[in-house]
């Protein structure tokens, strides 16, 4: 596996440092770090979810202290956030050039768990951390069942949040569309759905810092700054689908793992969540479950992040 460094266009400077890292099919994936100390004892590999990459989700352009990998970073630990394919800066496979009609999906889990097992294997060998923590957010827990399904990664610790068990349909139609298209109205009316009807979505989102618009600008941007961006329709983004060829079941994570979920989760119920922590393989003293009031399937974006936040790295701490 190779990496190439690139420089940043000026227009993205907001943007982490990026790495280029090609797989074993030549495939192009980015990697985004963002670290601050000189020399880390240990590493976060956060994994994104089902629509929108890694810079949106973690790392979005509001303030110099907004955001997950910034949280981390100033932990002292060395953030990593990769684009798996069809996402973000991340090469985009070539079926998403064609309308969405033209082919079947291309991307599938089990592709995804061996990226993710490559990006490890650089971050052990060329980067030389010994220590890694795995945290999957939303598709990413699903990725990380998968990842140690097929895998030995060893991570010290594995946070799943916002992920369930045995509650949703997961996968993608092989048989087509190869992807879908969101527009900026959908990603808004999507996680403003979510807020409580008698609570203020400003509040809610925003707490006392931001207005939620403000929130939402910041991440649309980094959502559609990217590849993902389709040229044609203003404001509209490659949504992507991914095949699950087979059942990738909690029972394989057997590392300390800890389930996390915003109380007011939409799309993650308590029920699927205590499923998933109940199905993970850790043994009980090595697994966790934490569910923060207050916050949606975007929590991590909102007033409650840096609870959120905390809860995870208490956890990462303990083990």
């Amino acid at each position: 596996m190779d990496e190439q460094r690139i420089e940043q266009p000026k227009s993205t400077a907001w943007k982490p440092t990026a790495h280029d890292l090609t797989m074993d099919d030549g495939h192009q994936l980015r990697v985004w770090e963002r670290t601050t100390t000189d020399d880390p004892d240990e590493a976060v590999l956060f994994v994104h979810g089902m629509t929108y990459g890694g810079v949106s989700m973690f790392d979005p352009p509001l303030t110099e202290e907004f955001g997950w990998l910034r949280y981390a970073a100033a932990q002292g630990q060395a953030t990593f956030a990769p684009d798996m394919r069809g996402y973000g800066d991340t090469e985009l496979p070539r079926e998403y050039k064609q309308p969405p009609e033209v082919n079947t999906p291309p991307l599938s889990f089990e592709r995804e768990a061996l990226d993710l097992l490559a990006v490890t294997q650089w971050l052990r060998k060329e980067r030389g951390f010994d220590r890694i923590h795995y945290v999957g957010l939303s598709g990413g827990t699903w990725r990380g069942r998968a990842v140690y399904t097929l895998g030995e990664p060893d991570y010290a610790t594995v946070t799943l949040a916002g992920g369930s068990f045995d509650t949703l349909e997961v996968g993608a139609d092989p048989e087509g569309p190869a992807y879908l298209s969101q527009a900026r109205d959908e990603f808004i009316t999507r996680w403003n759905a979510e807020v409580p009807e008698d609570a203020d979505t400003d509040d809610w989102i925003g707490g006392d810092e931001f207005t939620a618009t403000a929130v939402q600008a910041a991440v649309w941007k980094a959502i559609f700054n990217t590849n993902q961006a389709i040229d044609d329709s203003p404001e509209t983004i490659i949504a992507p689908l991914v095949r699950q060829e087979q059942t990738y079941h909690p029972a394989h994570i057997d590392d300390p793992t800890l389930v996390v979920r915003g109380s007011s989760d939409g799309i993650i119920s308590r029920e699927g969540a205590l499923q998933l922590y109940d199905a993970v393989g850790a043994t009980d003293h090595q697994k966790g479950y934490v569910e923060i009031a207050g916050g949606t399937h975007f929590i991590f974006l909102e007033r409650k992040r840096r609870e959120f936040f905390d809860a995870v790295r208490h956890f990462q701490t303990r083990h």
